[in-house]
């Protein structure tokens, strides 16, 4: 039985990469609760790199409704994925694969969470930009923290860690070139 459903992934696998969009780069930017900013996707052959340097847009709108005075937290959101591309039609590719959302001050603090990605992407017919969107499904919670007596870093599993990815997903627009 293990056999068989080895082989029924490789030939997934195959086939997918067969019909998926040719390889290219592609830049665009990205909207979600926790990463707003710039995105890169680098195809080479079926398995995509992204890349995004971002800000959490959805934290400081907290903030303002708190009347906080400082609203703008100094916190960068680091994604990043590899994935796999199927074309379910012409336009119209599912990537499958694993991501990462990072959270850091670029000082003693990165704390990010690890799991699934499942990303739809919508190519216009004729034209050079997709439509995107990427549902993440965190299942691991990772951290370090530096000059801290009490937590050094470590990697934790949590149940509820999927509910996160509620807040991580986003929606964006690539420019293929």
């Amino acid at each position: 039985m293990k056999r068989i459903a080895l082989v029924l992934l490789i030939l997934l696998f195959v086939a997918g990469s067969a019909f998926a969009r040719p390889s290219s780069v592609a830049i665009g930017a990205q909207l979600g609760f926790a990463a707003s900013g710039a995105v890169v996707d680098i195809g080479l052959g079926s398995l995509y790199l992204n890349a995004g340097v971002n800000y959490p847009l959805g934290i400081t709108y907290i903030a303002t409704t708190l009347d906080e005075e400082d609203v703008f937290v100094d916190i960068v959101t680091l994604t990043a994925d590899v994935s796999q591309a199927f074309a379910l039609s012409e336009n119209f590719d599912i990537k499958v694969g694993i991501g990462t959302t990072a959270f850091t001050n670029f000082g003693p603090v990165i704390l990010g969470l690890a799991g699934p990605v499942v990303k739809g992407e919508y190519w216009v017919p004729n034209k050079n930009f997709g439509l995107t969107l990427t549902l993440n499904i965190p299942v691991m919670g990772f951290g370090v923290i530096e000059d801290n007596e009490d937590f050094n870093g470590g990697v934790v599993f949590n149940p509820l860690f999927p509910l996160f990815g509620l807040v991580t997903s986003t929606i964006g627009v690539l420019y293929s070139f």
